[in-house]
């Protein structure tokens, strides 16, 4: 018992220092780029686009089934084990890739700085908000108050793809297939629009851009590569 202890508290203590070791500059930074006209405005209210958008969604809510419904609720978790846990398996865990998760979180953050003044430029209600046809759940719809255009859910789980697909480009084509679903469920659960989706997936395509000609964006992406196909068996 003492040694499966003393195991526990290397392990907690080398996980923590790994998250550690990730540069404190920001990825991104407001100066970076004019974020607030960065993407091309989203369909007038009313216009032919925003009624094609609008019945997207509530084509896609007619084919949700119980559980797509369960799949919808757990991908608003903007975490990459959830992203990628089913792309990479069940032992694509916190415990085990720390300084991966720490990486994403940092990403996801960062780029914040990106999708928020886009969200405020635009002010884009949601379309549970604009149609009393499109029933969203409750509790999403209850966090999902901001501005819709882009979605952050889709920049994230671009971002993600895009990230991912570089440092582990054998699953190149289920990485990609899951950052796509994953902003779809933004839609299917009517909180957002496909242009949302669309604006999201461009966002970060620029973002990631970005943070790549940065020296210590490189040097933790390097070094989460490592940790991530060591971890998961790959040459590296």
């Amino acid at each position: 018992m003492r040694k499966v202890a003393l195991c526990s508290v290397v392990l907690l203590c080398w996980g923590a220092a790994s998250a550690a070791a990730l540069s404190d500059k920001p990825y991104l930074n407001a100066g970076d780029a004019e974020f607030g006209s960065l993407l091309p405005p989203p369909p007038p209210d009313g216009s032919a686009r925003d009624k094609r958008d609008l019945r997207t969604v509530l084509e896609l809510q007619k084919d949700v089934t119980p559980d797509r419904l369960v799949a919808i609720h757990a991908d608003t978790e903007q975490s990459v084990y959830r992203f990628a846990g089913e792309v990479f398996g069940p032992t694509f865990t916190k415990e085990r890739f720390p300084l991966t998760g720490a990486f994403f979180d940092k990403v996801r953050n960062d780029g914040a700085v990106g999708v928020r003044p886009i969200k405020q430029a635009y002010k884009r209600a949601r379309p549970y908000q604009a149609s009393q046809e499109v029933k969203a759940p409750a509790d999403i719809a209850a966090a999902s108050q901001s501005p819709t255009y882009p979605s952050g859910h889709s920049t994230f789980g671009a971002q993600a793809a895009f990230l991912l697909a570089m440092m582990v480009p054998e699953k190149k084509r289920e990485l990609f297939e899951r950052g796509w679903a994953y902003g779809e469920q933004r839609v299917a659960s009517g909180v957002a629009y496909p242009s949302d989706w669309e604006g999201g997936h461009i966002g970060a395509a620029v973002m990631v851009t970005l943070m790549m000609q940065k020296p210590e964006f490189r040097t933790d992406f390097d070094a989460v590569k490592t940790e991530l196909r060591k971890g998961l068996g790959l040459a590296p």
